[in-house]
């Protein structure tokens, strides 16, 4: 007779038995998970230094513009008149500005119709943009002239028997999604067509004409009721009115006029953009300075940037000497290298472009620590006696010895250093940089490829043949630490190359442990086998010792 349960018939613990001699069989298991947790854990910490990298590479790649250093204040001395903005390459000091006339749009009004839905006509609009020249009285005389914007396109508008209301004509021109606009304004008893020209200045004047299906384009009656033509009279062509005439902002600068066809001007003082408002009976200063808080504010942020990051990694790799708390990345080489990499780059000089090339002189220094700490007194000075060349420290920069080079872009592989120039023709253009020849590119060298001067490019704006001086090119800290942080984070960066090593190794590990738990199973279903039949075996010998047992007592009973 079978046992059904182990350890039932001769009192033998199978269960247990198994679950011994199984938690010994499974250490192996055991130690792949722990190693699949660590691998996991270290998967979590690049995770972390990866988003660190990336919060401090945000921070300097802000501050590898020149602009976040030359920041300049601008300042009206009658906003009301006029305001302004620099965009940090304009010159310090103050000029005098009167704003005699604001530019203006065109607009021009037909006498209306009762109601939005009296029908006008069709056929088609052609809007043009263009200068509107008046008739001379004085030798040379000249007569009136239209002479069209060049930088404009017409618009032709479809007047059909499904838009040819009013109000149908001013959805038509909106539609077209040009430099015009319409709308209908009503009187109390008519209701008027207005059309607006979006766009300021004499130079975009309009000029309606008309294709009527009546035949006539020029009368007014029907579409033609629309047309506009400046330079003929009135009801031959001419059937709009001029409520505003276009017009040019008028405007005076050291005395020097003005004529520009926007209020908002960015090509009148280099660096600067006027925005003018109204016009004034008087000159209005405006004052270009320095603002020396947004350098002291932005170096401040690479300070702090540096540190939140260096907080970050000292995190992640710390020693604790119970174990209980050490860093995920203890002793890791990736980490190491990535800190050694941009600790490098923070120790070492740059090429100078000015009177710094070390963070120390401009009081920004490693403590004992680790951090960084900015001596404010320090910056202060720099800042009074070399403003311009904090940028330098920061940023890409480059300068010519000769005033007829000028430096005008680079390539990633451009390396810093000074450049030999020399020019062997001017027409066509060619010569070499760092003595290797360059291609000449628009009136410009570009360095050679292969060569350390790669993709440096300068302007040769004139002067003679051969040896030219040199240029000076740099890269400051906050440029190099943005290419440094952007080849660690790249998919063959030594991030990625580390993640996926250990992605591969957790998945190695996930198939051992597949593998181990298949043998297990086996093991264990083997173990249990065995049992159940030992203790079926103990069970049956039991009862043969009973049998027997009381076989002998009834015999010695009997005797």
């Amino acid at each position: 007779m079978s046992i059904s349960s182990p350890g039932i018939g001769s009192g033998l613990d199978v269960n247990s038995i198994v679950t011994s001699l199984m938690a010994i069989e499974q250490k192996p298991l055991t130690a792949v998970t722990q190693q699949k947790t660590d691998y996991q854990t270290q998967i979590s910490a690049y995770g972390t230094l990866n988003s660190s990298l990336s919060t401090f590479q945000t921070a300097v790649s802000a501050l590898s513009s020149a602009s976040k250093f030359n920041a300049q204040t601008v300042t009206s001395s009658n906003a009301t008149v006029f305001t302004a903005t620099a965009n940090g390459t304009a010159s310090l000091g103050d000029s005098a500005i009167k704003v005699n006339q604001l530019a203006k749009s065109q607009k021009l009004t037909f006498a209306g119709t009762a109601n939005v839905a009296d029908t006008l006509g069709t056929g088609t609009l052609t809007i043009s943009f263009g200068t509107y020249n008046p008739p001379t009285a004085i030798a040379p005389i000249t007569p009136n002239s239209f002479t069209p914007n060049a930088a404009k396109t017409d618009v032709s508008i479809t007047i059909d028997s499904s838009n040819n209301t009013l109000s149908g004509v001013r959805d038509a021109i909106n539609a077209s999604n040009s430099s015009v606009s319409a709308s209908i304004v009503n009187d109390g008893t008519i209701n008027h067509l207005v059309i607006t020209s979006k766009d300021t200045g004499e130079v975009n004047t309009l000029k309606i004409t008309t294709t009527d299906s009546d035949g006539n384009n020029t009368d007014n009656a029907g579409l033609s009721q629309l047309a506009y033509d400046p330079t003929v009279t009135s009801g031959s062509g001419k059937n709009m009115s001029e409520m505003q005439a276009a017009k040019n902002a008028l405007l005076n600068i050291d005395g020097i006029d003005v004529v520009k066809a926007s209020n908002t001007i960015t090509d009148a003082i280099g660096g600067l953009t006027l925005n003018l408002l109204t016009t004034s009976a008087d000159s209005v200063n405006l004052s270009v300075a320095s603002n020396k808080d947004v350098v002291k504010a932005s170096v401040a942020a690479f300070v702090d940037a540096y540190n939140k990051l260096d907080t970050s990694l000292r995190s992640l790799t710390k020693y604790d000497p119970t174990g209980k708390s050490s860093g995920p990345l203890l002793g890791d080489a990736t980490t190491r290298s990535i800190i050694t990499k941009i600790k490098s780059v923070m120790t070492n000089a740059v090429n100078p472009n000015g009177a710094f090339s070390s963070l120390t002189q401009i009081g920004v220094s490693f403590q004992a620590t680790g951090q960084l700490a900015l001596d404010s007194t320090k910056l202060d000075t720099a800042i009074a006696s070399n403003f311009t060349d904090i940028a330098n420290l920061f940023t890409i920069s480059a300068k010519a010895t000769d005033p007829q080079i000028s430096y005008s872009g680079n390539t990633s592989k451009t390396k810093a250093g000074t450049y030999a120039i020399n020019v062997s023709s001017l027409s066509p253009l060619a010569g070499t940089i760092n003595g290797v020849a360059a291609t000449a590119i628009n009136g410009s060298l570009v360095g050679a490829t292969g060569d350390v001067s790669e993709g440096l490019t300068v302007r040769v704006n004139g002067g003679t043949t051969g040896s030219r001086g040199t240029v000076n090119f740099s890269i400051g800290y906050a440029a190099q630490l943005n290419s440094v942080i952007t080849s660690l984070q790249n998919s063959t960066g030594i991030l990625a190359a580390r993640t996926d090593g250990i992605n591969s190794s957790i998945s190695r590990l996930d198939k051992q442990a597949d593998a181990i738990t298949l043998r297990l199973t086996a093991i264990e279903a083997r173990y249990r086998a065995q049992f159940t039949k030992l203790d079926s075996l103990m069970s049956s010998m039991s009862t043969t010792s009973s049998f027997l047992t009381q076989q002998v007592a009834s015999y010695n009973a009997n005797k």
